[in-house]
């Protein structure tokens, strides 16, 4: 492994001196053997229907998709050049084509490299009025702009029980509560559908598809990333607007929905590797599906208590990290009254990780099995040492500041 400053971003001393790579890596040393399928999976299903073999079962090859994919985010991570681009369409797509190749039950249901065409049910309960009304706000903005996105202009969104079909305007304009029913949201889909349409014409669109993701997200999110790298700021700022640029971009990846196979948790890896690549631990989202149309300041809360999740599977055992205490401070600050943001059945509880997980030995032996090639990863990183290493530089300069009156406060 390379040992020298190439890194674009750089992590606490105490990091360095237990691992000797980079902190956002050095995060996933510290999660125990039990808890790591949790960092791949649907934690939500394994916590509360099934166990891991079972949820594998589902889906034959999707942990082992995930465990190359994040296999992959250690490489980028540690030998990325400085100056590298952080995301692209190319590494984006990449994310995807890991996550999806092999995984039986979803390519038998999808055609690799095809749109997705089919309508999705949201149940109201479990998405906001702001965050549908906020998507189809956005949608309406894409089929404007953009010719191509036409094909459900207006005809959005199906509600049940009336199951009758309304204009998204109309829809916007006359619905104040959506407690109780059912949304069907129509995702984007080629302009017209005559007998002359070819499959030329979902081609075109797919190709037309991937160049929106790169105007509307990559490029966007990339610049503002990078500014970021760039400034001159203390890590618990780092984080705040770090969250609020994921969330701002989040809820786009999720409605532009570019690959037509694992959209969700190609976003989701994409968000772990980005958190990881500024020295954070990787968000765990106990349902990853739980971004989807749901507005920016929900979104925001969201990966708080995912960051927030990350640190209580962690290995109780091992000194919190000043990243740790960093992100503690966040969320009692950013989620100290939660019944705010959560309008009444909404319950902040949901979206916790519990307190005890009781897996029995089972879950383990199960767990270490499908996992196994992403723990000999990790083993092959615990071997390394700081004998012969130099401190990574950074542009954040006043990133070690903040972590020391962390301590000392």
């Amino acid at each position: 492994m390379s040992t020298d400053n190439s890194y674009s971003l750089i992590t606490s001393t105490e990091a360095q001196d237990f691992t000797g790579i980079p902190e956002g890596l050095s995060f996933l040393l510290r999660f125990p053997q039990e808890h790591l399928f949790l960092l791949f999976a649907d934690p939500d299903a394994i916590l509360s229907r099934c166990s891991p073999q079972e949820y594998e079962a589902r889906e034959p090859g999707c942990t082992a998709a995930w465990c190359r994919c994040m296999g992959q985010i250690l490489e980028w991570i540690q030998h990325d050049p400085g100056d590298a681009p952080l995301i692209s369409r190319q590494r984006y797509m990449q994310i995807n084509a890991l996550l999806t190749n092999g995984v039986q039950k979803m390519l038998n249901s999808h055609i690799p490299g095809t749109i997705r065409k089919g309508p999705v049910v949201y149940s109201s309960k479990d998405h906001t009025h702001k965050g549908i009304i906020q998507a189809l706000l956005y949608k309406q903005r894409l089929e404007e702009e953009y010719e191509f996105c036409r094909g459900t202009r207006n005809a959005s969104i199906l509600v049940s029980p009336k199951s009758s079909i309304m204009p998204d305007s109309r829809f916007i304009s006359n619905y104040n509560n959506l407690e109780g029913i059912n949304i069907v949201f129509r995702p984007l889909r080629p302009d017209g559908s005559g007998p002359e349409k070819t499959a030329s014409d979902d081609i075109s669109f797919k190709c037309q598809l991937l160049a929106l993701l790169e105007k509307e997200v990559i490029t966007p999110l990339n610049k503002q990333l990078k500014a970021l790298q760039d400034r001159k700021i203390t890590k618990p700022r780092l984080l705040v607007k770090l969250i609020r640029i994921i969330a701002g971009y989040w809820p786009r990846l999720e409605q532009i929905h570019p690959p037509a196979d694992g959209s969700c948790r190609t976003n989701y890896m994409l968000m772990q590797y980005i958190f990881m690549k500024f020295g954070f631990p990787p968000p765990v989202l106990r349902d990853p599906n739980a971004i989807d149309l749901v507005h920016t300041s929900l979104c925001k809360r969201i990966i708080g208590i995912g960051l927030k999740n990350s640190l209580a599977l962690m290995d109780k055992m091992q000194q919190p990290s000043p990243t740790g205490v960093i992100i503690e401070q966040y969320t009692k600050r950013y989620l100290k009254k939660p019944a705010c943001f959560f309008p009444r059945t909404r319950d902040y509880q949901k979206y916790l990780m519990p307190d005890a997980l009781n897996f029995d030995d089972g879950y383990v032996a199960q767990m270490k099995q499908l996992t196994q090639e992403f723990i000999a990863q990790l083993d092959s990183l615990r071997t390394i040492t700081q004998t012969g290493t130099r401190p990574l530089k950074t542009p954040l300069h006043g990133r070690k500041k903040s972590i020391i009156n962390t301590q000392n406060n």
